[in-house]
């Protein structure tokens, strides 16, 4: 497990909001910006108690973050309203975390062919694991849950990934380097994933 000093915040990444006095106030929000120490800029959040209510949070907060299958939580409270739909919420002193992911990754750097919405990219695999990995593009699309996407890339054993069929679970933007990252979960075909299931099991039982 990773040892963490501070939260690694990626502008773009989604938060989990709750009212630590009423824990049925939650609400989801992005962020947008990072002052370290001081505070996080997020989107606006909307409260929602019900399909049809909302309410207004201005006690303290808990807050969840997600990243690289690190789950991190800790408390902030609302600092101030920058514009209409950014507000402030406090760095936090202290924090939580706990490893969510369930799956091992093995950290990579191949070159790979990713075709989306019938248009060829130039972008990197940085992890793979039997089920899925992420993908760095080196700028800023518009993508979405759920989206289809084919990847081509040759495994560190010389094996030639053909064709690779994915569904995209996650997208985080890096404004500030004009690169994203994608998380992607393999569909087919199956004859292209069990060598990716070969190459993770090696390198797990020989912590490669």
């Amino acid at each position: 497990m990773i040892v963490y000093k501070k939260i690694p915040f990626q502008l773009g990444s989604e938060v989990l909001l709750r009212s630590s006095s009423s824990h049925s106030h939650k609400a989801k929000s992005k962020i947008i910006g990072v002052l370290e120490k001081e505070f996080i800029m997020i989107e606006n959040p909307v409260f929602a108690i019900s399909d049809n209510i909302t309410a207004i949070v201005e006690d303290d907060l808990l807050v969840a973050y997600l990243y690289e299958g690190y789950l991190f939580t800790f408390k902030s409270r609302f600092n101030k309203k920058l514009i209409k739909n950014i507000i402030c919420i406090d760095y936090p002193q202290n924090f939580e975390v706990e490893q969510v992911r369930a799956e091992p990754r093995v950290k990579v750097n191949l070159e790979a062919k990713i075709c989306i919405s019938d248009t060829d990219y130039s972008g990197v695999v940085r992890d793979l694991s039997e089920t899925g990995c992420s993908f760095e593009l080196p700028k800023i699309i518009s993508l979405f849950k759920g989206l289809e996407l084919t990847a081509s890339f040759t495994l560190p054993n010389d094996q030639d990934i053909k064709e690779l069929q994915c569904k995209v679970t996650s997208v985080k933007y890096d404004q500030i380097h004009r690169r994203m990252e994608i998380g992607a979960r393999f569909v087919s075909p199956a004859e292209e994933i069990s060598k990716i299931h070969e190459l993770v099991r090696f390198c797990m039982r020989f912590k490669v």
